[in-house]
């Protein structure tokens, strides 16, 4: 009996070093992360009527190495989404392999939740992760914006960008 358990335990570290050997031949360690700039998206003028809301944004990213990229897009919810908000402002921190981002990187889809509740002033937090699981530049998961109006949302949430070559006014 002691024989055959030390016999497994023998081949359970064989075959654990051999995994921990073969592992960066085979997809490797994970990449490192670095906080490579901001990203800050304003959003027009919007009403949510209660199921769901899509509002046009320009965006700037002032990444920590370099010149500033702009983008464009749209930011839709859908789900609980009442009321009127004024122009938003929305911050994320860049994650990224490397500081040095390139022009169009951050161009894509990121999907998650959105919530938020103003009644003059206000705040919002928006939980966003790319749908692209290959990329090796993400938003940081959460943001916290402000705006002005007069809304309640607790939404799914899509963020589609795409490069621009404006500067956005």
């Amino acid at each position: 009996m002691f024989r055959f358990v030390s016999r497994s335990v023998a081949v359970a570290l064989c075959g654990a070093g051999l995994a921990a050997m073969l592992a960066p031949a085979f997809g490797g360690p994970a990449m490192p992360q670095v906080a490579a700039g901001l990203l800050e998206c304003r959003s027009a003028f919007a009403t949510g009527y209660g199921f769901g809301s899509s509002r046009s944004v320009k965006c700037e990213y002032r990444p920590s190495m370099g010149v500033n990229h702009y983008y464009s897009g749209t930011m839709e919810r859908i789900g609980l989404d009442f009321g009127v908000s004024d122009q938003a402002s929305m911050l994320w921190a860049v994650i990224a392999t490397s500081p040095a981002v390139a022009p169009g990187a951050l161009a894509g889809k990121y999907v998650g939740i959105s919530t938020g509740f103003s009644l003059g002033p206000g705040f919002s937090a928006n939980m966003l992760a790319s749908d692209d699981a290959t990329k090796q530049v993400t938003l940081q998961p959460l943001s916290v914006s402000s705006d002005s109006g007069l809304s309640v949302s607790i939404a799914g949430a899509t963020l589609t960008l795409e490069q621009s070559a404006a500067a956005p006014q």
